[in-house]
């Protein structure tokens, strides 16, 4: 298996999956920066880790496959499929993100993430079930 596959495997089951925040320093370097998770604020080390352990309290047990990989020179991109369920009602929750991912040395430099998280929200019944067509019909949630 090559090895950027295997850093981005270890990044989900150890880290989302698993809740090992001690796997961050393995995958991420120490300036590493990632972009995407909440629109375009980077988020540090220290920001990561309290986003992780806030997403794992609203989550069940988490599954987490790689139905697409690229890798290129020293970049990898993955389609990520997450499977779960809501940690409060138990409710299916299946969402995508899109990694792009920088390596250095084996680690990752910089993280492109591009998941769902509107839909995540819905499934999680913090949104309306048909939040994104209420917006697109110019309707704002309230």
């Amino acid at each position: 298996m090559p090895q950027k596959l295997e850093t981005l495997q270890t990044y989900f089951e150890d880290i989302w999956v698993k809740g090992d925040l001690t796997a961050i320093p393995r995958v991420m370097a120490p300036d590493a920066r990632t972009r995407g998770i909440m629109g375009d604020m980077p988020f540090d080390a220290d920001d990561f880790t309290e986003l992780v352990s806030m997403v794992r309290e609203l989550l069940g047990p988490i599954q987490v496959s790689y139905p697409i990989v690229v890798e290129q020179d020293d970049w990898l991109s993955a389609l990520v499929e997450i499977k779960s369920q809501s940690a409060e009602t138990g409710a299916p929750v299946h969402v995508f993100n899109q990694i792009i991912a920088r390596f250095e040395g084996g680690q990752m430099v910089q993280i492109n993430s591009g998941v769902d998280s509107l839909s995540l929200f819905e499934q999680l019944g913090l949104l309306p079930e048909d939040a994104m067509a209420i917006m697109l019909s110019g309707n704002r949630l309230n």
